[in-house]
């Protein structure tokens, strides 16, 4: 075997090639950077890997055969862009993949393939450039990289030594084995992430990677001492280490060693943990932008996701869903909002990128609230009267009232459903509340009429209150009870009374909606007209309003005494958590 020349004349930094959009069955249409991250993301079961495995067959086969030979049923069409003319395109390919001729049949070979028939690329090249031929066909094992979590578990197993020193390198490691500075860059991701770096095992029958240093200089090849030998053999194998080290040196193997203009990634994220799926996320951003790689990958991890924004790469996010018709719709990302949170010192470091995989966001203004709330479902009597199981709602506190329209519309963006969950003193600011329900994108006209009425109590000038009045007013609400029993809730409607010389917005908090006394039909036209623009105000007034009588003051302790004396299973609190679904289009 001998290796050919370099046959072609063109300039492989004219070519490039990109993927621009995927057009969805459903019509909706993905747009894509050209150098950076699309991640592709949703709740279980909207069609994130089937799509990712539908958009290679496309590419491959081209738009009319994949429908019919893979019978791709979300994804109708996706477009490429190809620079550079044929004698660009074939230079590109000779400098990535190394030609050899056996037998008079010229093939070449790259990590990964090995044996493509020459004259065949040659030419689908002409074909492809011509405008003549839709798919990639053998081109596709040259141009795109393919991984899901099985072929990144076996990306870095051992294997044999080449026949030849100077052969074609079949696999990453022989091309490890070749270029010292691209193992140094992998064991530097290696050392970043696991903390452990790597040898590359040139001595075994088969390459192989190990985990550590021998600790010993590497010695010339034909100087290679005894205790070197047993120092080597002291390391562990690559494939004795967990799946999370496996998996992710399997997946940056390939991408340190070779050049791809696509990547495609199916979850890269299994098997890791939080802290290095963050990692993960921002080397792949990195790689993105260092080789002016296109990566699409599908995931179900919200660090993966902040890592990627941590790597300053051109991120986009799309959103699947299924409609009520079982299709797959596409929802991409707004990033400038996405940047806003993350930004945002609070927000950043809060759950709310879990949204992107959930069937149901309830935002509300602090953690402790979202804590009540998640127990209060998690703890829903009769539990089959849920309508949406408790695992598909993410509770997202938003750092005061102020964090709960960016977040609304951040999510709302990529269709997720999302409801807002505000205390009720959220209405002594119009333009907060305003601004909360154009946020979840109600019409603000509709609701302000019923809302100036309602308040307008709230907004007078306060008068000089009488002992009498107080007495008076007491007199004309009780006189007809009074045989019921002196409970909480009478308690609550007599403290109303009293505290005459607080705000009058403050009653709005402490005792909630009947708090409304001159036109409580408007206060009540208004709350169900923010509940259906998706903002579901605390009708006691606060969280802590659902347990009053605890004996316990605002803070940390409040909240697990008022879970202890099961406060979060209360007919008040069944009723709220019913309402926010039901806002939220999972209604009971």
């Amino acid at each position: 075997m001998t290796n050919g020349p370099a046959a072609s004349h063109g300039d492989p930094n004219q070519f490039s090639l990109s993927l621009t959009k995927v057009e969805l069955a459903s019509g909706d249409v993905i747009r894509l950077p050209k150098s950076g991250v699309t991640a592709i993301v949703g709740p279980n079961n909207s069609g994130k890997s089937t799509l990712l495995r539908e958009i290679t067959s496309h590419l491959n086969l081209g738009d009319h055969v994949a429908k019919q030979v893979d019978r791709t049923f979300i994804t109708r069409r996706t477009d490429i862009e190809l620079l550079g003319d044929e004698e660009d395109i074939l230079s590109w390919i000779l400098q990535h993949a190394k030609l050899s001729t056996e037998g008079g049949r010229k093939t070449l070979s790259r990590p990964g393939v090995s044996g493509i028939s020459y004259g065949n690329i040659v030419e689908r090249i002409t074909s492809l450039w011509r405008g003549r031929e839709r798919g990639l066909h053998e081109l596709s094992q040259l141009f795109f990289f393919y991984g899901d979590a099985w072929q990144r578990i076996m990306g870095a197993n051992p294997v044999e030594m080449r026949d030849n020193f100077d052969g074609a390198a079949t696999s990453p490691l022989h091309t490890l084995q070749d270029d010292k500075g691209l193992f140094d860059e992998l064991c530097r991701l290696s050392k970043e992430v696991f903390g452990q770096t790597l040898t590359l095992d040139r001595l075994s029958k088969q390459i192989n990677l190990r985990v550590g240093e021998t600790g010993l200089p590497s010695p010339r090849i034909d100087e290679v001492s005894y205790e070197y030998r047993e120092a080597l053999a002291k390391l562990p194998h690559l494939l004795d280490q967990g799946d999370g080290m496996k998996s992710m040196i399997g997946l940056l193997t390939p991408l340190v060693t070779s050049a791809y203009p696509i990547v495609f990634i199916d979850e890269p994220e299994a098997f890791l943990h939080p802290p290095q799926a963050i990692s993960l996320g921002r080397i792949l951003g990195e790689q993105a932008q260092s080789k002016g790689t296109q990566v699409v990958l599908a995931t179900h991890d919200r660090n993966l996701i902040a890592g990627l924004l941590q790597s300053g790469a051109d991120v986009s996010i799309v959103r699947l869903d299924r409609s009520k018709d079982d299709r797959t719709r596409a929802h991409q990302l707004n990033v400038e909002d996405l940047k806003q949170i993350w930004d945002d010192p609070v927000l950043r470091y809060s759950n709310v990128l879990d949204g992107l995989f959930h069937k149901l966001v309830v935002l509300a203004e602090a953690e402790g609230d979202c804590r009540f709330y998640a127990s209060a479902v998690d703890e829903f009597e009769p539990r089959d009267a849920l309508p949406i199981l408790p695992s598909d709602i993410l509770f997202v506190p938003g750092g005061g009232k102020d964090g709960l329209p960016r977040l609304a519309r951040v999510l709302r963006s990529v269709n997720v459903p999302v409801v807002a969950s505000p205390d009720l003193d959220i209405l002594n600011n119009r333009d907060k509340i305003r601004t909360l329900v154009e946020a979840m994108g109600g019409d603000w006209s509709t609701v302000d009429p019923d809302y100036r009425r309602a308040v307008a109590e709230f907004s007078r000038p306060r008068e000089n209150v009488r002992v009498s009045d107080i007495l008076s007013a007491l007199n004309g609400i009780f006189s007809s009870r009074q045989d019921e029993l002196f409970s909480a809730a009478i308690s609550q409607e007599f403290r109303a009374q009293l505290r005459s010389k607080d705000s009058p917005w403050n009653r709005l908090k402490e005792f909630g909606e009947i708090a409304f006394r001159q036109d409580p039909s408007s206060a009540q036209r208004l709350l169900s007209k923010l509940a259906e623009s998706g903002v579901v105000a605390v009708r006691v007034g606060e969280l802590e309003r659902f347990a009053p009588q605890l004996g316990v003051s605002k803070g940390a302790a409040w909240l697990p005494a008022a879970i202890q004396a099961g406060a979060h299973r209360s007919e008040a609190v069944r009723a709220h958590v019913a309402a926010l679904l039901a806002a939220g289009g999972a209604g009971l």
